[in-house]
């Protein structure tokens, strides 16, 4: 893949491209947001791995503005923080995945690998599942000809589950990447979501209870 490696210590980021190189991708290395916010914008980028504390502008922002001008590329941030807010701020603005320091090269060239696979073609600016259709751009969801209208945590919520349909996801997995903050979000609030989902998404029904699991979204058999 081609990555942008986004991290201000230059030792490290020499130290990520140069795993990322012997493990077959092909890495550029950035040390600042401006910088990233310029060459992401002009050249597109399988995946975007971002630390969070840049400087002047962190990395939180740089998502944030990546999204606003339409760059798909995938994200994993690179963070020194903990906190579940912080982890669930950077799925919400639309990393992919995370990775807390410090953390070991060997972890980071699998979650690189796991992100490919994940993902092998190009981003995707509609999402498709049976006649269940999500346009990420607009946020326009649709099944068949009709549109359906969705509150923003039920558009969260289902493009969790759109982007990987047939995985199931945990009550806490969703509660992580829906809710904002941690002293928002309770298991039970899941439950309550995905029943307006399946009542506006309609019949057959597309999301699917896993017992003592979770929630998945599949094709109608």
């Amino acid at each position: 893949m081609h990555i942008l490696v986004v991290e201000d210590e230059v030792r490290l980021a020499r130290q990520i491209a140069s795993a990322l190189t012997e493990a077959g991708h092909d890495p550029i290395a950035v040390h600042d947001g401006e910088a990233t916010l310029r060459i992401a914008v002009e050249t597109p980028f399988d995946l975007i791995v971002l630390d969070l504390g840049l400087p002047r502008i962190d990395g939180f922002e740089v998502l944030r503005r990546l999204r606003a001008q339409h760059v798909t590329s995938r994200v994993l941030i690179l963070t020194a923080r903990g906190q579940v807010a912080d982890r669930v701020t950077g799925l919400q603005l639309g990393a992919d995945d995370y990775l807390a320091k410090p953390f070991a090269m060997q972890e980071l060239v699998a979650r690189v690998r796991a992100l490919g696979r994940r993902y092998p073609e190009e981003p995707a600016v509609l999402l498709r599942v049976g006649d269940l259709t999500l346009e990420l751009v607009d946020h326009r969801v649709c099944r068949g000809a009709r549109q359906i209208e969705l509150s923003v945590r039920e558009l969260m919520l289902l493009k969790v589950l759109m982007r990987e349909p047939g995985r199931v996801f945990t009550r806490t997995e969703l509660c992580e990447r829906v809710w904002e903050h941690a002293h928002e979000y309770d298991t039970k609030l899941v439950e309550v979501f995905i029943g307006r989902l399946r009542k506006k998404i309609g019949d057959p029904p597309l999301i699917h209870t896993v017992r003592h699991v979770g929630y998945a979204i599949r094709e109608p058999l």
